[in-house]
């Protein structure tokens, strides 16, 4: 699969394809893509997410390891 994202400046356009479709059966599917301002609502939950658990204490797990028998030691 090979995408790429083209802001055209004319009506007519020409398109390079890769070596290895040479020969081969292509589609084209042309979509308009909007501006959603889908980043922005990301953001704005991520900036919630952040504020609900900056009140916990961090831990530091840099010296933690998992021991994969014990944890699979049911006896």
């Amino acid at each position: 699969m090979y995408t790429k994202t083209i802001i055209p400046k004319t009506k007519s356009i020409t398109i390079d394809l890769p070596d290895e479709f040479v020969g081969e059966q292509v589609r084209l599917i042309m979509v308009i893509e909007k501006e959603t301002g889908y980043h922005e609502v990301e953001d704005k939950k991520v900036d919630k997410l952040r504020e609900a658990y900056s009140k916990y204490k961090r831990q530091d797990l840099s010296g933690f390891t998992f021991n994969r028998d014990e944890a699979n030691d049911f006896e």
